[in-house]
């Protein structure tokens, strides 16, 4: 089930904030019969926001980034714009690289840099007579490299985001693929993954040759297309475009792509109108957990594991530890909770 969010879309200034660490509560210790089990307690205290940004807007905040963070107002930055205050239009990708935000214009097909609390663009280099239907971007940070997509030449190119200058990778080998918009680089195997929207496929591409593999087929949806990707602790999100019966991008919601063939994709947070989510930079998600046993006399059932709130039957009486998990970006965090049942 979609939720929207029903905001303003104000134009604001927007920072990142530092989160503390999150610390699990499994809840107080209980006494239970056993016939009737118990339902737990559970709680994440300090856990991380989403908190995310995609760029080109619609309607007011056309041309500029849009910043969502749970529990506050929905907000853009100014409008994109060059020295000269002329609108720097169509942000298609950004990509944070040491604290700087670097984007692709494809309408002036240039690589730039933006400072978020102006909207001034800086243009790298000269725009590009060769590829101009370059909408994405990805980067590897060990390498530091910037790669990027000519969705009509299918080409995989290579940027130097200090002069712009643009480098082949293989020759067209992206040429069964006719609709790649989304990129996004994998540091724990140095691979590229991008989907093509027309044939609904996750692909991985290989950095030195420009070649494609598939990896699974995902599921269509009519009114909706995968717009950009992000790695996060090694796990794939997406900005997902949501689309009118014309096909025009009215909206978007952050979206978990299982690898796996066949695996699920989950969409996280609300539906953000007025929104084509052409770029995703994700500064936070909010840590997954999960209920587990760690002793007990018998068999332990949880209704639903990843419920902070959910009930628990027992096979045996008798002391058993339950064991809730956060998953943090620097590791597991567990509390326990003790219920006897009777």
């Amino acid at each position: 089930m979609r939720t929207l969010i029903h905001a303003s879309l104000a134009i604001a200034t927007f920072s990142v904030l530092a989160v503390a660490q999150v610390a699990p509560d499994a809840g107080p210790d209980q006494s239970v019969a056993l016939t009737s089990g118990a339902v737990l307690s559970g709680a994440l205290n300090n856990r991380s926001p989403l908190d995310f940004w995609t760029s080109d807007g619609n309607l007011s905040t056309e041309d500029s980034i849009v910043m969502y963070r749970d529990g506050a107002p929905l907000s853009a930055s100014p409008r994109l714009h060059d020295a000269a205050n002329h609108v720097f239009g169509w942000p298609s990708d950004l990509q944070r690289i040491n604290g700087q935000i670097y984007g692709i214009e494809s309408g002036r097909r240039v690589l730039y840099t933006v400072d978020v609390q102006t909207g001034l663009c800086t243009q790298i280099g000269l725009p590009s007579s060769t590829f101009k239907n370059v909408y994405t971007l990805a980067y590897d940070p060990v390498g530091d490299r910037l790669f990027a997509v000519d969705l009509l030449k299918k080409q995989l190119l290579s940027f130097n985001r200090f002069t712009g200058v643009i480098t082949k990778v293989g020759y067209q080998t992206l040429k069964t693929y006719k609709f790649i918009r989304a990129l996004a680089y994998r540091p724990s195997d140095g691979l590229l993954y991008a989907v093509d929207q027309g044939l609904d496929r996750l692909i991985t591409i290989d950095t030195l040759t420009g070649l494609p593999t598939f990896v699974r087929q995902l599921p269509a949806d009519p009114i909706s297309r995968i717009e950009e990707l992000e790695f996060r602790d090694d796990q794939l999100y997406a900005s997902q475009g949501l689309q009118n019966l014309a096909g025009d991008l009215i909206a978007c919601q952050l979206q978990k792509i299982d690898m796996a063939p066949g695996g699920p994709l989950t969409n996280l947070g609300p539906i953000i109108p007025e929104c084509s989510p052409h770029s995703l930079i994700i500064n936070s998600l909010p840590e997954e957990f999960l209920w587990s046993v760690e002793s007990g006399p018998g068999s332990v059932s949880f209704a639903d594991p990843r419920s902070l709130s959910t009930s628990v039957a027992f096979s045996d009486p008798g002391d058993y530890v339950l064991r809730l998990t956060a998953f943090a970006s620097s590791g597991p965090v567990v509390d326990t909770v003790t219920i006897t049942a009777n």
